[in-house]
């Protein structure tokens, strides 16, 4: 057998989804090494034949094939080799595929002790050991264990080289369990990990993206988010059925989770549908992503396959749906399915027209909803170079080099082009902007907007307001504590060290952050108070408190060193710790939003 041959030709079976063709090709060839008695060829077709038999759910087939590599591997006298400890392996993962775990446990043991005496504790055999054996205990309901070993093995698999695909695979499997220990956020940042990680690769998705997409399914299932679960699911089922067939024991598994997520989609009782449509409608992010994955993927692959490798796509920039804020009444405009790409400045000029115009024949109408777009609301998806992008909204067209062009980058522009999602980025440029941006502020720049902010927030609020009451001056008073409500916000994003929405979402937003949570609450009990006599007292209170607040945390951060409860006192304090002198000689209110 020239082994160099059939397995590319192999491969190349795999890689078209010909699951069938393959098996009957590797059974051809082993006939023919049978035939010549060739032990050696037969173990390696053994296990790849064992491997078909899996993944298409012949457990027992399986089990058959594994023990005659097993046989061959001890005429041989290859027992305790590497490929002894890997034929184990994959006889394990059958057991552990028929719910089998002692068995499977045993064997996986066996095959660790094997890999451990030639010095693979490093190598990926030993990665995808621990990731079957974290499967195993999460058969026996060992939930910690499970976890433990699923993290050995991202250990192992993240310092690979070139092992791409089982590195999203790894995270895959952590996420699952993180998901058996409620650890929804742990495992939403893993499976989002690896979906960055399968969107990267080139041509058609990998078919362990399914898993990923499988476990995406789960979370938004369980989150309630039906309909971004059937998306979910539909995706994986499409993958599996693409590459094992419509029969293969995957295939199955998808098939059952979607129907449960497609029964809360479709309520028998017309009372039980209102009652679920805030839980089942797919938020705008989810919309643009599967709709995305469904017709845009192939637009690009078909006609614009020499570009691909220059796309950035995903949803970022202007709407609610963006910053993950819409609901029902933002479909009333500029919501609907779409998406961004994003190509360097010297593609776009060239292809940028075309692009644009495949883009503007994509079918209008996807999962009920049709994006009705406002002459505002224009120019918010569809494709861009990555510097017009950025420059339209930062003046820059990077990430700012220099500490004056950070100033003068306004901030809400700034959690504008850092919302949203991206879906994959082949090129990485859109990406290596968008995490400089992520960066935040340099030191000077958060210093001199922290010095600005807390001089305002003294003097709108802890001075002005009261004495616009005692005058009698309800409307100054007003406009009073709108500046400091205003600039407290800011001042509280900032020392989160996140970019502030502009003004619709400056409240909504703040649920996302960590420190300062209890100061939302009070500013809405501010905004709600009228500005009459009787309430003087109690809103400026409540001003002196929200400024404690403020004071008290700029000392945690070491930002400060005095107690004042007046803010004004320590903004000389901010400006000191400044070092560029263009940035330090700046008046104290000057900011360049």
């Amino acid at each position: 057998m020239k082994s160099e041959k059939f397995y590319q030709q192999l491969d190349m079976l795999f890689r078209s989804g010909k699951i069938q063709e393959a098996e009957r090709y590797i059974r051809e060839t082993m006939e023919q090494v049978r035939q010549d008695n060739d032990l050696s060829a037969l173990i390696s077709l053994a296990n790849e034949l064992g491997g078909v038999f899996r993944v298409t759910g012949r457990l027992e087939e399986a089990k058959k094939i594994y023990q005659v590599a097993l046989e061959a591997i001890r005429v041989l006298g290859l027992e305790d080799t590497e490929q002894h400890g890997t034929t184990l392996l994959n006889l394990a993962s059958v057991h552990s595929e028929g719910k089998e775990a002692a068995e499977a446990l045993a064997l996986y043991n066996m095959a660790a002790e094997i890999f451990s005496k030639k010095g693979l504790s490093q190598d990926y055999r030993m990665a995808a050991l621990y990731n079957n054996i974290s499967h195993v205990y999460d058969l026996l309901e060992k939930a910690d264990q499970a976890l433990l070993y699923a993290e050995k093995s991202l250990c192992i698999v993240k310092d690979l080289p070139a092992h791409e695909v089982e590195l999203a695979t790894t995270y895959s499997t952590l996420a699952v369990r993180y998901l058996k220990l409620q650890e929804e956020a742990k495992a939403e940042s893993a499976l989002a990990e690896a979906e960055r990680i399968f969107n990267a690769l080139p041509g058609k998705p990998n078919v362990h993206y399914a898993a990923t997409l499988n476990s995406f399914g789960d979370l938004r299932y369980r989150q309630q988010r039906y309909a971004e679960a059937v998306s979910c699911f539909e995706r994986a089922l499409r993958i599996l059925t693409e590459n094992y067939g419509e029969s293969s024991a995957y295939a199955d598994v998808t098939r059952t989770n979607l129907e449960k997520a497609r029964r809360l989609l479709a309520p028998t009782k017309s009372s039980d549908r209102v009652n679920l449509n805030k839980d089942m409608r797919m938020t705008g992010m989810g919309l643009s992503e599967a709709y995305f994955n469904e017709f845009g993927r192939t637009m690009i692959r078909d006609q614009f396959p020499e570009y691909e490798k220059y796309m950035a796509i995903g949803l970022v920039g202007e709407g609610s749906e963006c910053f993950g804020f819409d609901d029902e009444l933002s479909e009333s405009h500029d919501f609907g399915p779409g998406f961004c790409i994003w190509l360097p400045n010297d593609i776009y000029r060239v292809a940028g027209a075309q692009i644009q115009e495949a883009y503007d024949r994509l079918p209008k109408n996807y999962r009920n909803q049709y994006r009705a777009i406002t002459p505002e609301g224009s120019g918010r998806i569809g494709v861009f170079s990555i510097e017009g992008f950025y420059k339209k909204y930062t003046g820059c067209t990077d990430a700012p080099k220099d500490p004056v062009e950070w100033l003068f980058a306004p901030e809400t522009s700034l959690a504008t082009v850092t919302n949203g999602k991206v879906f994959l980025d082949h090129w990485g440029a859109f990406s290596r902007i968008r995490s400089g941006l992520l960066a935040f502020y340099p030191r000077d720049i958060l210093l001199k907007k922290l010095a600005a902010r807390i001089a305002m927030m003294s003097q709108s609020g802890q001075y002005n307001y009261e004495r616009c009451m005692k005058r009698g001056e309800a409307a100054a008073a007003y406009l009073s504590c709108a500046e400091f409500i205003k600039n407290t916000i800011s001042a509280v994003y900032l020392l989160n060290r996140r970019y502030m929405p502009f003004y619709k979402w400056m409240f909504r937003g703040m649920d996302q952050l960590e420190r300062l949570k209890e100061i939302k609450p009070m500013l809405e009990r501010l905004a709600s108070v009228p500005d009459t006599p009787s309430s003087t007292a109690a809103k400026a209170e409540l001003i002196e408190r929200v400024c404690i607040l403020v004071r008290d945390e700029l000392k945690n951060q070491n930002m400060i060193s005095g107690s004042d409860p007046f803010l004004n006192s320590h903004c000389q304090d901010l400006m000191s710790r400044i070092e560029d002198p263009r940035i330090k000689g700046l008046p104290v209110m000057f900011d360049g939003k």
